[in-house]
């Protein structure tokens, strides 16, 4: 606390000094008032132009516009000034202001470059135009994709969107990105915010927000900052996703979209539904952009999942298999409103709210074979549905929502401009009344060697050859009825202060920027879970409510058995549970827990201009991390579970991060950009809880540690980048991360009890082990290549055409491994989450309204979860998938739109493998996605 309040009291204390210092200066010598000239860059049709940029020559000094078109040029003397505007693909604008020491507002609309032939403003880039715009005018290394560049491609969400910007990979839930992953790091390492805020995540164990929560139609601008400035939050290694929502316009708009899809696993029509509506009131001083999305998909996937363990004589065993019937309909909802008021050109505040809300109605049905490698006798199959109550379509719900309030407001006093925020962030999971019902095959008396009836096994579709026992064999016996309830609830509050002072103005002017941020999270995981006789409430009769599930068609093959019996979901549904008595099962609960981290920030910036084309940001930010955590300690035996509080524990550091930027334009359209940077990334939340659980009976143990080290990374960055006229670019970039503390998913085979604490019979046991730990430091180098351009530079005719592509290669290397990990000499270990090689290509036609775009993206396999047995490593296969649009817009005032989406033509799985690339763990596939609808631009 005393650190938080000394930080506070140094800025409070400087936002008051300084204008009593101008004053005191005023009082002893005449010196000229200075002046300031503020407005917005829009062009013709009104929309704003964001990273324009705004100079005057004669003084060698200059801006460039905001995400939302402000600018802003201070620390003028009095005088008349003769200024420029100039942005990719606009004619350059001149206008002159005479300033008398009052602050001048002037809004500036520029023309499209019609006059200049270099300069290609229709064809395949016209959209993208802006985001090139910022990307060029950013002191670090930036990639920008427009809402315009968005809508050009056939992505329902941020994350399917983030997968085409160079250097992002995505990992997939259902069909669709959920987490990014920049530069070759895990998406741990990666912070996503919502205008600058980071918000928190709806799940339990990680600090990411999920992307598939997010309608892609929803933002403005997708910013990749892969650079970060000491304004900027130090948590973020692997860089900052920074996702802009809608902000006020400039003018009135409405806009309306109108779509329905269809995909291969559950044959039903989908609906996608969005409208945008803004304008600007009281003399434009009131502006409000309102915009809402729904999206109601049924889908599924088809599943098969195996596992493997490692025997005394080295040999690779299948201990597990399964197969998964997935049906889930997801329906996306998503509600943005942004204000503002300009009292005058100083002064104005401003308010951006967003609320999502995912809402997952999954039916599960899973055979399980298990103990395969066991005596037969030990072995089994387990028939399992995943359900829920009748209120919940007898489908399991997992509901998560996101939100995200901030008020903030910008003033300028005189030269000194100084904004401020405070925010309210929340994300929530809700899954009542989760529901599993399974019947089992007793294997003792029938002794049918299930693993030696299994084909194919260590390679990537292993099957069982022989028939399921038929569904009136005595053997099979009810096993399990359970029901769940769990509630994540995280909140955060925020509150930001900011000073800028221009310095200096000319060849070698200065600004100095300084301010705070204090960071207050609480999250909490809360899970009930209770145990049913499953024969007295389902009774004898239980296979007269059994239905064929396992559709025909199952994607992985059809030597897998379909239309298998399963417990109905209606069954599950009906069922009232406060009639029965339920034992509580602790073990499903061990990960409830409490968590409350603040975060307090100061940081300076100082950007100097050193000639014309020189430009350096020297930063430092300090950033301080209190922690409180609590849990609970559970041991189930076959006689007795015990669930005890760990009570609270505490744990804090401080961290000083440094940066350097330089940037050299060697002309008007080129740059050279090198920075040297040190930034964090804190555990996820389930690695800091104090607790320890036991399955004495299964000899499995999950364990957490509040000592857990955040990783800390210094980052080299060099690019060199080259702006074509007819709007396109291409890049080079080098970039070398040195990470300590890598935090990373460990699981072990083989770990004795007495390892973990524990005592007399159980000490000797050899326990499967899962836990997140510090397992070694790394260092990852690599290099980026992009390019797009229309084809009007090889001919005029051709500049319908265009090409979009991008390469990242990564080499990652570890050493100083925690000795838990077993690593030998000579094992070659990766970075978990670091994949090779990623690339994305596109090819474009546009013309006379018609768009086409074939579009493919390449992400190779990468290390996982590590374990004690390199044989045993996770691994996320490769992935390669190739998508189709097609639009047609008509039009002037009112532009109509039709359009028609293909998605992952080539049905390409999600794919996890363990140790060697034919040993499957999991595979899933989704099958193709169409849709097509209208859009309507009022």
């Amino acid at each position: 606390m005393e650190f938080r309040r000394n930080l506070l009291a140094a800025l409070l204390a400087s936002a008051t000094i300084m204008p009593m210092y101008g004053d005191n200066i005023k009082d002893n010598v005449t010196l000229p008032e200075m002046g300031t000239i503020t407005g917005r860059i829009t062009d013709a049709d009104r929309q704003v132009l964001p990273g324009a940029t705004i100079t005057i020559d004669e003084l060698h000094t200059g801006v460039t516009s905001d995400v939302n078109g402000f600018y802003t040029l201070a620390n003028l003397k009095p005088g008349t000034y003769k200024v420029k505007v100039s942005y990719v693909g606009y004619e350059p604008k001149y206008y002159t202001v005479k300033l008398t020491g009052n602050n001048i507002e002037r809004n500036i609309q520029l023309s499209e470059s019609h006059e200049l032939k270099e300069v290609v403003v229709t064809g395949a880039f016209y959209g993208q135009r802006k985001a090139l715009q910022m990307q060029k005018e950013t002191m670090g290394v930036t990639n920008v994709v427009s809402a315009d560049q968005v809508g050009k491609f056939p992505d329902s969400n941020i994350g399917d969107a983030l997968k085409r910007i160079n250097g992002i990979n995505v990992q997939y839930d259902q069909g669709e990105a959920r987490f990014g992953q920049v530069r070759g790091t895990s998406a741990d390492l990666t912070s996503v915010t919502v205008n600058g805020n980071r918000i928190p995540s709806a799940e339990g164990d990680t600090r990411n927000v999920q992307l598939d929560l997010i309608p892609a139609d929803m933002v403005q601008t997708i910013e990749v900052n892969k650079v970060v400035t000491s304004d900027m939050d130090g948590d973020a290694i692997g860089g900052e996703i920074n996702l802009v929502t809608k902000n006020t316009p400039s003018h009135r708009v409405l806009n309306f979209n109108v779509g329905s899809g269809y995909t291969w696993v559950s044959g039903k029509p989908q609906l996608d539904l969005g409208a945008t509506w803004g304008d600007r009131f009281f003399n434009h001083k009131f502006g409000i952009m309102a915009a809402a999305s729904y999206q109601y998909a049924p889908g599924g996937s088809d599943n098969t999942e195996f596992e493997y363990e490692e025997n005394d004589d080295k040999q690779i065993e299948l201990k597990e298999a399964q197969v998964r019937q997935y049906y889930v309909t997801r329906e996306r909802q998503s509600y943005s409103l942004a204000l503002d008021y300009k009292f005058n050109p100083q002064h104005k505040i401003s308010f951006k709210g967003m609320y999502n809300r995912r809402s997952d109605w999954e039916n599960r049905y899973r055979i399980s074979y298990k103990k395969l490698n066991s005596k037969a006798e030990k072995q089994s199959i387990v028939m399992q549905t995943k359900a829920g109550a009748s209120d919940t379509k007898n489908a399991r719900l997992e509901l998560q929502q996101t939100m995200d309030y901030t008020l903030d407001g910008e003033h300028l006093f005189g030269n000194l401009k100084m904004d401020w925020a405070a925010s309210f962030s929340r994300a929530i999971e809700e899954r009542p009344n989760e529901r599993y019902a399974s019947y089992k095959y007793n294997n003792k008396n029938a002794k049918i060697n299930f693993g030696e009836g299994f084909e194919d096994v260590g390679d990537r579709q292993p099957y069982y050859a022989a028939s399921l026992p038929a569904l009136d064999d005595n053997n099979w016996k009810l096993d399990e009825l359970d029901n769940a309830n769990q509630d994540i609830v995280e909140n955060e509050w925020k509150g930001r202060l900011n000073f800028t002072l221009p310095i200096t103005n000319g060849l070698y002017g200065n600004t100095l920027k300084f301010g705070a941020k204090y960071t207050s999270k609480e999250k909490t995981r809360t899970k009930s879970f209770f145990d049913y006789d499953p024969e007295e409430v389902l009774g004898d009769s239980w296979r007269n409510l059994t239905v064929q599930q396992i559709r025909d068609g199952f994607m992985p093959g059809s030597q897998y058995p379909a239309n298998s019996p399963f417990i109905s979901k209606q069954t599950l549904g009906k069922i009232d549970f406060s009639k029965y008595e339920g034992t509580e099962n602790y073990e499903e609960e061990a990960g409830n827990y409490k968590i409350r981290e603040q975060i307090t920030a100061g940081y300076l910036r100082f950007d100097q201009k050193l000639g014309k084309r020189l430009f350096a940001t020297l930063g430092l930010r300090v950033e301080r991390t209190d922690l409180r955590t609590s849990g609970f300690n559970v041991e189930v035996t076959d006689d007795e579970s015990t669930m005890k509080p760990t009570g609270d524990f505490k744990n804090h550091y401080t961290d000083l991060l440094p940066s350097l930027l330089l940037k050299y334009k060697y002309s008007d359209d080129s740059s050279l950009r090198a920075s040297v940077t040190k930034t964090i990334s804190r555990p996820k939340y389930s690695a800091l809880i104090a607790n320890k659980t036991f399955n004495i009976s299964d000899e499995e143990a999950t364990i957490g540690d509040p000592n857990t080290k955040p990783a800390k990374a210094v980052n080299v960055d060099l690019s060199i980048d080259h702006y074509f006229k007819s709007v396109g670019l291409v890049s080079l970039g080098l970039f070398y991360k040195d990470i300590k503390n890598v935090n990373v998913e460990w699981s072990s085979n083989k770990y004795l009890g007495s390892d973990l604490g524990l005592t007399g019979d159980n000490a000797e046991k050899q326990f499967k082990v899962e836990q997140n730990i510090n397992a070694y430091d790394a260092r990852v180098l690599g290099v980026e290549v992009a390019y797009q351009r229309d084809f009007g530079f090889i001919s005029p005719s051709l500049k319908c055409l265009g090409f979009y592509g991008n390469y990242t290669y990564t080499h990652s290397t570890t050493r100083n491994f925690n000795e838990r990990l077993g690593i030998k000499e000579g094992d070659d270990v990766k970075v978990a989450g670091s994949p090779e090689h990623t690339a994305n290509a596109s090819m474009f036609f546009e013309k006379s309204g018609i768009s086409l775009r074939l579009s493919y993206n390449l992400a190779s396999a990468f290390i996982d979860q590590m374990s004690t047995s390199r044989a045993l490593d996770r691994y996320y296969d490769k992935v390669g998938y190739l998508d189709l649009n097609a639009s047609y817009t008509w039009g002037k005032k009112t532009k109509f739109t039709v359009y028609a989406n293909a998605n992952n033509l080539l049905n390409q799985p999600l794919r996890y493998y363990q140790g060697e690339k034919n040993r499957t763990m999991q595979v899933e596939y989704y099958g193709v996605r169409l849709n097509a609808g209208v859009k309507i631009n009022l």
